[in-house]
């Protein structure tokens, strides 16, 4: 049987990747738009997606024919899990392949490079240069050295990111009511201690209702003054309205974050008017990136090519793994 694939990725998708495909069917690469979305569905068995499109009710609905859904994602907050499921469309994901993501080391490169880029003001001292001035006095930073890095959640990538701050000599501690061991690097604590002890905090955790706004006003005030706080899970783990009054009084000494909560519905228009978007422009204690994480040429075309072929043995058997139910 011969299967109708659509690549939402276009040509970004790596060549090895599409080559993995077209031992089972026909694949098509195209940059689609949400809008267009549900009427490109309707023709194909599966579609290869990454983060920027939002397959809700509505989409799935229109979704016919459609039995995959590949995802180069382990978060899946833009699949109406439960819907799909009704529907008995599977999902392909990146979610629990952990021998494959301990190869993939983007994200936890960024957040650290989120953390240096902030707490030494590098953006802004090069803003400085390129306007022809060398003041290097405006541009007190804080080292890392001696100071506690307070990791939330003690996965994959928080691992990652306790050996890294090991390396600049910085004291580990975490919070994870899933695991206990350190594995002599981190020392795990409370969260209440971790918020009050920490002068950077690195978020990594998925978005569940439970996660949802996990960093608030309260959260703030009990923070340690002056810390910095680190995001490169989703944007909707930190109420940002109470964050922006955080930075504005200096409750906290910075934001570092690859995620904003609303940027599935990002566009040119909707961006521009966007409160942390604005306040950065004037601003040097808040750094934002667009969701670069895990974008490096080796990575995607690491991950473009497993995911691919874990779509292509699923269609192979035609069983594919269970939707998971949230």
């Amino acid at each position: 049987m011969s299967f109708k694939i659509l690549c939402t990725l276009g040509n970004d998708f790596s060549a090895e990747a599409k080559e993995v495909l077209g031992t089972i069917g026909e694949v098509d690469l195209k940059l689609v738009s949400q809008e267009d979305l549900s009427i490109e569905l309707k023709e194909y068995d599966a579609v290869v997606i990454g983060l920027g499109l939002n397959f809700n009710r509505k989409i799935l609905e229109s979704a016919t024919k459609l039995k995959y859904i590949a995802t180069a994602t382990t978060g899946l907050d833009h699949i109406d899990l439960d819907y799909a499921h009704q529907k008995n469309i599977k999902i392909v994901s990146l979610k629990g392949e952990n021998d494959f993501l301990k190869t993939i080391t983007g994200t936890a490169e960024l957040a650290f490079s989120l953390i240096l880029n902030l707490v030494r003001k590098i953006p802004w001292s090069f803003d400085s240069v390129k306007n022809k001035e060398w003041n290097r006095d405006t541009f007190k930073g804080i080292s890392l050295y001696g100071k506690t890095i307070g990791i939330i959640g003690y996965g994959r990538l928080g691992k990652m990111m306790a050996s890294y701050a090991r390396a600049f000599g910085m004291r580990v501690i975490f919070y994870d009511p899933f695991v206990n061991d350190g594995l002599g690097i981190a020392e795990k604590v409370g969260f209440t201690d971790l918020l009050k002890d920490s002068d950077i905090i690195s978020i990594h955790i998925h978005l569940t209702p439970d996660t949802e706004n996990m960093f608030d006003r309260d959260t703030f005030k009990i923070m340690k003054k002056g810390s910095f706080l680190i995001n490169t899970s989703r944007g909707k783990i930190v109420n940002e309205t109470e964050l922006l009054e955080a930075l504005k009084t200096k409750e906290i000494g910075g934001y570092g974050t690859d995620v904003l909560g609303n940027e599935l519905s990002f566009k040119e228009k909707v961006i521009a008017t966007d409160p942390l978007v604005e306040y950065a422009k004037e601003n040097d204690n808040l750094l934002i990136t667009p969701h670069i994480g895990g974008m490096t040429v080796d990575s995607r075309i690491s991950t473009d090519i497993f995911i691919a072929s874990k779509l292509r043995n699923c269609l192979k058997s035609n069983r594919g793994l269970k939707c998971p139910k949230i």
